[in-house]
C-alpha cells in the first residue's frame, strides 16, 4: 500500500522521462535522497511548473511504497527559486558543485536533516553574495565532517605533532594527514599551510551567511579547496563534473 509523504528538500538534478514526464533526484528533509517521477512535467501548461528546477528548495508530496525505489510525484510548490544564484554564472556553477555532492555522496533514503540543512544554508548564502570558492570550501569539510569523511588535521598520523611550524600535508597514496617533517621523499602532497590550517579551523564555525563578511586571500582558498578535495578523492573517488567548466585546484 502506498504511504503519502509531505516534505522540503532540494532538487539535485532532473531529466526528461518518456515524451511527457521527467525524472528527478531531490535530496529531502525527513526522506534523504529519493527519486521521483514526475508524470506530464514535460507538458507547457504542467502543474509542476519551476518547482523541478535544480537547486530549487520545493515542497514535494509523492508516493512512496517499501521496496520501491522510485516515487510517484503527486505534487510541488517551489519555497525557494534562487533567482538570484541563476543570474550569477559563478554561483550557479557552485550552487550545482554543492548538488553533485550530495547527490554523490548520501545513500539513498538516508535522511540527514543536519546534511540538509548545510545544503539550504549554503545554497541561501551563494544566493545573498558569499564567495563561491570559500562557501564550496566549507561545504566540503563540514558535509565530509557529517558523512564520515572528516580529514584528521589535529595530529601528525607520523609522529604525533599537534603543532608543526612547517605546516600539514595529505599523502596522495596514503589518504593521512603529517606534518611537512614527516613527508616522505618524493611523495605526491596535498599541502596545508598554517595559515589555511587556522582558515580551516574557523569554517567549522561560521554559518554559511557570515562568509560574505570573511576576508580570506584567494591563494589560501584554493589550497584549503584542493586539500580538500583530495581527501575526498582519496577516500570516496569523488570527482566534482560540475567544477569542469572553470579552473580549480
Amino acid at each position: 500500500m502506498a504511504e503519502i509523504v509531505k516534505t522540503e528538500g532540494v532538487v539535485l538534478r532532473r531529466r526528461d522521462f518518456r515524451e511527457t514526464s521527467r525524472l528527478v533526484v531531490a535530496y529531502t528533509r525527513h526522506s534523504g535522497k529519493v527519486h521521483l517521477l514526475a508524470r506530464g512535467a514535460r507538458r507547457p501548461r504542467n502543474k509542476f511548473g519551476a518547482a523541478l528546477e535544480p537547486l530549487t528548495r520545493t515542497e514535494f508530496v509523492f508516493y512512496w511504497r517499501e521496496g520501491k525505489d522510485l516515487f510517484t510525484l503527486a505534487e510541488a510548490t517551489p519555497l525557494a527559486a534562487g533567482r538570484r544564484l541563476r543570474e550569477n554564472a559563478a554561483a550557479l556553477l557552485h550552487g550545482l558543485a554543492l548538488a553533485e555532492i550530495v547527490d554523490k555522496l548520501s545513500a539513498e533514503g538516508d535522511a540527514d536533516p543536519a546534511l540538509y540543512e548545510l545544503l539550504v544554508t549554503s545554497l541561501a548564502a551563494l544566493e545573498e553574495g558569499a564567495p563561491p570558492a570559500a562557501l564550496l570550501t566549507q561545504f566540503l569539510f563540514k558535509s565530509a565532517a557529517q558523512l564520515g569523511y572528516k580529514p584528521e588535521l589535529e595530529a601528525c598520523a607520523e609522529c604525533g605533532r599537534t603543532d608543526p611550524p612547517a605546516g600539514r600535508a595529505l599523502l596522495g597514496g596514503e589518504g593521512t594527514v603529517v606534518c611537512l617533517e614527516c613527508v616522505p621523499p618524493a611523495a605526491q602532497i596535498a599541502p596545508l599551510a598554517p595559515a589555511t590550517y587556522k582558515f580551516v579551523k574557523n569554517l567549522f564555525t561560521l554559518n554559511p551567511s557570515n562568509l560574505t563578511r570573511v576576508k580570506v586571500s584567494s591563494d589560501l582558498v584554493d589550497e584549503a579547496l584542493a586539500f580538500i578535495r583530495a581527501h575526498l578523492r582519496f577516500h570516496t573517488g569523488l570527482e566534482i563534473k560540475s567544477l569542469s567548466l572553470q579552473a580549480f585546484p
